[in-house]
């Protein structure tokens, strides 16, 4: 495991899919996902997700701008583009400045059905506490990915439009994993820790659709 530098292009999507064209969308979006990260070795990671609202969050990471670009001029990417025209009728794009992306050191490729459990926790981190917040998230993670290789991807990122907003995006191999986890003494001890520096925390369960990196970060 090694962290990723802060040259990696972070972006979360958000996007309501029409019910009829749905597994148009998936069929399309995971071609999409599953080509870029065997051909563009800048392209890190790719998820597809969906809320308890129906809705598909989509979290994407690039070795850095260039690699970015790269992939928009690609044919799979232009393919998607054109279902997602017709297939999204809301979206909205939410750029993330990385401050810690792990994974474990072997490739994630889940595109089936899957136990796995992915969620995103946001926070509203009080003023001038960033830093700390940060820190502390980041060095607790380090270690706990360390200790259990069933904990497959940790990232925290701050939104690059509001700086005190911050999410983590988090994949176990399954819920039993994720159970051990929360329910650990340092997990209690880190919340702990953290508790004096945020005004709040919302986790949500996301079912897990298309799950892929590079691993070794």
């Amino acid at each position: 495991m090694k962290v990723l530098s802060n040259s990696v292009v972070f972006n979360m999507y958000r996007m309501t899919v029409d019910d009829n064209q749905r597994s148009t969308f998936n069929e399309v979006g995971k071609r999409n996902m599953v080509t870029s990260l065997a051909i563009e070795n800048g392209t890190l990671a790719m998820y597809n997700t969906r809320d308890n609202q129906g809705d598909n969050l989509i979290f994407e990471l690039y070795q850095d701008d260039a690699a970015y670009q790269k992939h928009l001029q690609s044919a799979q990417y232009h393919d998607f583009k054109e279902v997602a025209t017709t297939a999204v009728t809301k979206s909205e794009a939410t750029s993330l400045v990385p401050q810690f992306l792990a994974e474990q050191d072997v490739s994630l490729n889940a595109t089936t059905d899957n136990n796995m459990w992915v969620n995103i926790v946001r926070f509203t981190v009080k003023d001038g506490q960033g830093y700390a917040f940060g820190q502390i998230l980041a060095d607790y993670l380090k270690e706990a990915m360390k200790t259990e290789t069933e904990i497959l991807a940790c990232y925290i990122a701050q939104v690059k439009d509001d700086p005190n907003h911050w999410i983590t995006f988090q994949v176990f191999q399954n819920d039993g994993t994720f159970n051990n986890y929360v329910n650990s003494d340092s997990f209690h001890r880190v919340q702990a820790q953290l508790a004096p520096l945020i005004e709040e925390r919302k986790m949500e369960q996301l079912d897990g659709q298309v799950l892929i990196n590079q691993g070794h970060y």
